[in-house]
């Protein structure tokens, strides 16, 4: 995890994969406000774009284009 001073704050550990010199996968098991943008940056790295794919047990519906959305079901709505 890290340390976020102002906050006062440690995060729970997240996994990091390279996918390209300038891509990656972050995986992280808790969200903190712009805790991704945080996180880079304590490595003065910059983030310009941001994918969710996942948020607890959802995940993003691939038949979905850019920009749309659905209403969850009533499945998904339990869930959470």
């Amino acid at each position: 995890g890290m340390y976020f001073r102002f906050e006062n704050l440690t995060t729970l550990p997240a996994e990091l994969v390279l996918l390209e010199p300038r891509r990656a996968r972050l995986t992280l098991h808790e969200g903190r406000y712009h805790q991704v943008k945080r996180m880079f940056g304590r490595f003065n790295n910059k983030v310009t774009a941001l994918h969710r794919e996942s948020m607890g047990p959802l995940t993003l519906d691939l038949a979905l284009e850019p920009g749309r959305y659905r209403s969850l079901t009533e499945h998904e709505i339990a869930q959470i």
